[in-house]
């Protein structure tokens, strides 16, 4: 498939610059194991965490971010059961897209694969555009997910900021730092391994994605699986009362809250709250109402 329709790096110097700082982001999460599930859409680099026999979780990222970006999370996560990480087809990482995926019904068949792969249902949480990919899995794919975790979820259940809109155009004419700032909501550390990663990816890898598409009320009304969101009252991305408000108003079994104090780093800036919740959360749906 030519170089047109799939994800590349800039070049072979590109790629091996960004290689070395994703091996050193990847040197400080903890212990893994990682092997390649073939998709129709490419190979995709999975990570597993930890060990045990509840049901298991798989994190999808969000843009550019990598398995690296749940380096805060993952201690706490894969100490209570098997933890999956991946890195997202089409996008910098080390997942290799060999074919186009041509909109958001592609993201999520790729996902099935890798979570049959997985011997899925799992416990699925996506951050940021991973959360709109997590929801398409669990509308278009549903056995797979046996509950699905939204940790501000771009593209889902609330308009982009304007701007957001307008720092994600800025990225595109070369202002990438301008972009990671605005997302995150604040000035990433020099010396995190993560802030390579991401500043390398989206400056040197150039994504043949289209822009996601919002999900249709249907599709949010007809999840069947409990639903966890959290939001920052402070996030960049999304106005959180009304991505609130619109979860609560069409997602049958939901539970939404919204922290004041948290952007849209939210994962990293509140890990320990966030793997709290998200350990509380798998706990009610496992032991049932």
């Amino acid at each position: 498939m030519g170089s047109t329709t799939v994800g590349a790096f800039r070049d072979d110097e590109a790629r091996v610059r960004y290689a070395a700082a994703l091996e050193a982001a990847m040197a400080v999460l903890p212990p893994h194991i990682s092997h390649d599930v073939p998709t129709a859409y490419g190979t995709v680099r999975v990570h597993r965490f930890g060990d045990g026999d509840a049901t298991p979780l798989l994190l999808v990222p969000g843009r550019v971010g990598t398995t690296a970006m749940w380096a805060p999370n993952l201690p706490a996560l894969a100490a209570r059961r098997t933890v999956w990480a991946l890195d997202l087809l089409g996008e910098p990482g080390a997942s290799v897209q060999t074919a186009p995926i041509t909109g958001d019904a592609d993201q999520g068949a790729w996902l099935a694969e890798v979570a049959d792969a997985l011997g899925g249902p799992l416990h699925v949480v996506g951050a940021s555009l991973g959360g709109r990919w997590a929801l398409e899995l669990a509308v278009a794919h549903p056995g797979a997910v046996r509950s699905l975790a939204l940790l501000e979820p771009a593209h889902t259940l609330a308009r982009l900021r304007p701007g957001f809109v307008l720092a994600s155009l800025a990225s595109l004419a070369g202002f990438e730092d301008l972009f990671l700032r605005y997302a995150g909501g604040d000035t990433p550390p020099a010396d995190d391994p993560l802030t390579a990663v991401m500043t390398l990816g989206a400056r040197d890898y150039r994504m043949t994605l289209g822009p996601p598409g919002y999900p249709p009320d249907a599709a949010l009304r007809g999840l069947a699986m409990p639903v966890l969101a959290l939001l920052g009252g402070r996030s960049t991305v999304l106005h959180a009362g009304r991505a609130a408000a619109w979860a609560r108003a069409r997602i049958p079994d939901v539970e939404v809250e919204v922290w004041p104090d948290a952007g849209h780093a939210l994962p990293g800036s509140h890990a320990d709250a966030v793997d709290a919740r998200l350990a509380a959360f798998h706990t009610r749906v496992e032991e049932g109402p």
